[in-house]
């Protein structure tokens, strides 16, 4: 907690010279017990007190239920934690005071800080001056604050620091209101990061389907294109009027884009408050930054995909418009070398780049070069995506080909005969595919491996420990441990006892095992060396803590405890990773030279043979019933919050991934759109000849369904090799369990199938409608 101001801050502030009101707010560590009698701690956090004050303007909170408390016994309770422990007005809550001794209270009233972050993990208990100075031990004000009367702001601070103490921070209420501000914002700075990624990723498929459209337009344009250069249009003027559309296409976009992101923003934000996040209410805010971001991303993305396709426009020969429409292809031989060779050149780049990146000792800056090296490595593959589609393509549709006969046999020669189109097409499919399917793995494998690590470091049920209740009684009381090892029906408790100490000037965590635990309820999987060595002047190392990764069997450490003691120690063991038991692993009888006082930190149960998991966590908790302010944690639980944890990253990841796969949907959809335009008459054609309307479609649906199995299989493939890799780089200390969720690919690979097969229904529905007769009468 910061320093206290004294007491009589609040009257030297009231004789300043432009002071209005005035009020202090207390603020101190509280443990609140929960209807169970257990402590309540969120995210880690303990409870906090704060003070009621008599003025309402001046309170650091707004009372949404109730009232303020007024008379000793009386509390308030924050909104989030009354919702959660099930608390209303009236209800009587339990608090423990400096002296872990019980305080009930009867609830007046519930509060809320709005935007305000600095409560937002904790549990808060409003109390009268006079219940904090008894219950929490406040001895002073955490903060100060006062209204102006008559003088500015700047002035009235100036004043203050005349009359408060040298170390006391003065603010103006401004600056007050830009600090909460910003802090509120610093909450979600990192997901707005991982937001602009992925507005980055879908700016880049849209990218593709835009180039896509475009030649698409261009070659159904040719004979128009050719005309007008009949007429006397230059190429210039060709290459401009394709410019000046795609401008104007970029320009409704953007604009069109902005108008549903304010729509989105607006959903988000009542969708939030619906499932009760509490956000401050406040109309949405546009300023000129997103307005000219959004018009000039859509003007210049859409002229610079349009860019290449202008280009050919201008390039089309008047004579094109005797001649009928060509069917596309790769290009010449010429181009086609000059493809590959700037393939194989960026290829190795990203090869090499992601070589250097295995090899790195450093696992973040080897993380971060395997990351760029793989997009691009990626590059490569999409550039050569117009010469392996087609054959791709020909060997997914050679079976069932054969066994559904000729709707599908023209459905694979269709999709190869503009392999470029097709490649374009695929290769925004590839992109939200394949960063999905390495996401899936980077999270599989990182559940394995914190599960794995877990499991194996600690072979326990239940780990105790001394909730973060913000006093100074940190250790587990012996009373407790003695209740836990007299239970029959708990095998095995040991004691682990840590402090804060230097090795060699470096910081480090010194820890020791009680012997009977370091037998019975630690397993650590050595690298180097054997547990059993373990004795007085000697330590054992986590390898992937701070400078330890730098020792050897054999070397000498200097450790310095916390309370200034001083030990020579040689290593003899090395473990791979961290642990919850400290990086320095030394003996008992160490660790009593190096602290002599102080008690246990944790304490590992295992529960005894074939007793259930329900009934020895009765037995704990009625053990710890006389000891609130001790957390239990179970190793099952532990591992269930990791699952958790990981399937919301995997949802978020998913969610916003979606959004690229359904831009690159609605490419597959728009190409299938202007395919039917383009071959009209080969659609009548072909159904002049014998194929049924029904045929039709199930040509036309099986052609979508083949262009995006291409690109879902190239980008699983590339995903999942650039997933493993980033893996075994990112826990390279604590050798990764890789893990490749097979269901979850491919259900991935149903979904984009199935999808492109809906995103082609309504073209293919369209192309079987129209009239043989009035289409074949078509130029």
């Amino acid at each position: 907690m910061d320093p206290v101001l004294p007491l009589s801050t609040v009257e030297q502030l009231r004789s300043v010279i432009g002071v209005g009101a005035v009020a202090g707010r207390m603020s101190e560590p509280l443990p609140l017990l929960d209807r169970n009698g257990r402590l309540v701690s969120n995210f880690g956090q303990p409870g906090v007190a704060l003070s009621t004050g008599d003025d309402p303007r001046l309170r650091g909170y707004d009372l949404t239920a109730g009232r303020a408390p007024t008379a000793a016994g009386e509390a308030a309770l924050d909104e989030a934690s009354a919702q959660r422990l099930r608390y209303t007005v009236g209800d009587r809550i339990v608090v423990l005071d400096t002296a872990q001794q019980r305080h009930e209270l009867r609830l007046v009233g519930l509060v809320g800080f709005g935007a305000a972050k600095e409560y937002a993990d904790r549990s808060a208990v409003v109390l009268t001056e006079v219940d904090l100075t008894t219950i929490a031990g406040a001895r002073g004000y955490r903060e100060v604050v006062a209204t102006v009367s008559g003088a500015t702001q700047a002035d009235l601070r100036s004043r203050a620091r005349a009359v408060l103490p040298a170390d006391a921070v003065v603010k103006t209420g401004d600056q007050r209101r830009h600090d909460i501000a910003t802090a509120a914002v610093h909450e979600v700075d990192t997901f707005l990061t991982v937001l602009q990624i992925f507005a980055g990723i879908a700016v880049v498929v849209s990218a593709f389907v835009i180039a896509n459209t475009f030649n698409i337009l261009i070659a159904q344009r040719l004979r128009e294109l050719a005309l007008l250069r009949c007429v006397g249009g230059s190429r210039g003027q060709v290459l401009g009027s394709v410019l000046v559309e795609a401008a104007a296409v970029g320009l409704v976009g953007g604009i069109a884009g902005l108008g549903l992101g304010l729509a989105v923003a607006y959903g988000m934000f009542s969708g939030a408050n619906a499932l009760g996040a509490a956000l401050p209410s406040h109309p949405l805010v546009l300023t000129a930054t997103p307005v000219v971001v959004a018009v000039a991303v859509g003007l210049l993305v859409t002229a610079a995909a349009a860019l290449v396709p202008a280009i050919r426009a201008g390039r089309v020969p008047p004579l094109a418009a005797l001649r009928a429409v060509p069917a596309a292809r790769v290009g010449s031989r010429r181009s086609r070398i000059v493809l590959i060779v700037v393939v194989l050149l960026t290829a190795a780049a990203g090869i090499a780049l992601t070589v250097r990146g295995e090899q790195s000792s450093d696992s973040k800056l080897g993380t971060l070069q395997v990351v760029a090296g793989g997009i691009i490595a990626f590059l490569a593959v999409v550039l050569l995506s117009p010469l392996y589609v087609g054959p791709l393509i020909a060997a997914l549709g050679w079976l069932p080909g054969r066994i559904f006969g000729t709707p599908v046999q023209l459905a694979t020669a269709n999709a190869r005969r503009s392999p470029g189109r097709t490649a374009t097409t695929t290769a925004a499919l590839m992109i939200g595919i394949g960063l999905m399917s390495g996401s899936v793995v980077l999270t599989a494998t990182i559940q394995a491996t914190a599960t794995a690590q877990l499991v194996s470091h600690y072979p326990v049920d239940f780990i105790v420990q001394p909730a973060d209740t913000g006093q100074r009684t940190v250790s587990v009381p012996p009373g407790a441990v003695a209740k836990l090892r007299a239970d029959r029906l708990l095998g095995a408790v040991g004691e682990v006892r840590l402090d804060l100490a230097t090795s060699n000037g470096n910081r480090t965590q010194l820890g020791s095992l009680d012997p009977a635990a370091l037998r019975s309820l630690a397993t650590f999987q050595m690298t180097a060396g054997s547990l059993g060595d373990l004795r007085p002047g000697t330590a054992i190392l986590f390898t992937g803590a701070g400078e330890n990764k730098a020792h050897r069997l054999g070397d000498r450490i200097v450790v310095v405890s916390s309370v200034g003691k001083r030990l020579d120690l040689t290593v003899v063991g090395l473990i791979a990773g961290t642990a919850r038991t400290g990086d320095t692993l030394i003996s008992w009888d160490d660790f009593a030279t190096l602290r002599p006082t102080g008690g246990d930190d944790l304490v590992l149960i295992k529960a005894a043979a074939g007793v259930p998991p329900a009934a020895s966590r009765n037995a704990v908790d009625a053990d710890l019933a006389d000891y609130p302010a001790v957390a239990v944690n179970s190793i099952a639980g532990w591992r269930d919050e990791i699952t958790g944890t990981v399937n919301q990253l995997i949802g978020v990841v998913a969610a916003l991934l979606a959004f690229a796969m359904l831009i690159a949907l609605i490419g597959i959809m728009n190409t299938m759109s202007l395919s039917v335009f383009e071959r009209t008459r080969e659609s009548a054609l072909v159904r002049a000849l014998g194929l049924t309307r029904g045929q039709l479609r199930v040509t036309l649906l099986a052609e979508a369904c083949l262009m995006a199995l291409v690109g879902a299989i190239v980008g699983i493939a590339f995903g999942v090799t650039y997933g493993c890799l980033t893996g075994r780089i990112m826990f390279a200390t604590i050798q990764p369990l890789i893990r490749v969720p097979y269901g979850q690919l491919l259900l991935l690979l149903a979904v984009a199938a199935f999808a492109a097969v809906l995103a082609a229904v309504l073209p293919a529905r369209r192309a079987a409608k129209a009239s043989i007769v009035t289409a074949m009468a078509e130029t």
